[in-house]
């Protein structure tokens, strides 16, 4: 029994652990056990990597663990229609290996604060994430218009709650009129444009 090697197969158990429960509380795919056996395993292979090598070359084993935990990160992104989801999920996947073999190599202190700032990111910057989306928000918008209905009172509107538009596109489609364009601003003021063109009977249909 190596003294120093169960600790820090314990401590990556409980760092892997920690990671684990902010993914588990938010309903992601790679929870509580997934991250910390994951961390558990990096510290396992790092540690049987220098157990096993020779001084020229103790990393051998370490070195694929990088390989492993690309496939496992691959499995947790998802694309649904034109969104990507999951990219999150695999990166903590990633950095709760990587500090798996930071404890495997005895850097405790590295790892700890690792595992602080990966915390903060995973959750503080949520906020500020939060806060960034609202603010700038880019939606594509496709409205269909009677032939009656000028363009430009699209526009104008855009204009008032300072949205701005982007790769305009207009053509006809038998008796209607096609809008295309992508809007960009305030989450609140996307909403207010929303409900602008629920309210006019000259708009047929839009989508966003």
């Amino acid at each position: 029994m190596y003294g120093d090697e169960v600790l820090k197969i314990f401590v990556s158990v409980l760092c892997g652990s920690i990671l684990g429960f902010e993914r588990e509380i938010r309903g992601k795919s790679a929870g509580f056990r997934t991250l910390a056996l994951i961390c558990f395993g990096s510290t396992i292979f790092t540690i049987c990597s220098y157990l096993l090598g020779v001084d020229a070359n103790r990393d051998r084993l370490a070195a694929n663990v990088i390989t492993g935990v690309g496939f496992l990160g691959a499995g947790v992104i998802f694309r649904n229609n034109i969104t990507v989801s999951g990219i999150t999920t695999a990166a903590s996947i990633w950095i709760s290996a990587a500090i798996g073999m930071l404890v495997g190599i005895g850097a405790f202190g590295l790892a700890i604060i690792s595992m602080v700032l990966s915390l903060f990111i995973l959750y503080a910057m949520d906020y500020i994430q939060f806060w960034i989306d609202f603010r700038f928000q880019h939606r594509d918008y496709k409205v269909v218009l009677n032939l009656q209905s000028p363009e430009l009172s699209i526009s104008e509107r855009l204009g008032s709650l300072n949205l701005k538009c982007t790769n305009i596109k207009v053509f006809r489609n038998g008796e209607q009129l096609i809008w295309e364009a992508q809007v960009s601003g305030r989450g609140d003021q996307l909403e207010v444009f929303n409900e602008w063109l629920l309210n006019q009977q000259s708009i047929a249909s839009f989508e966003w």
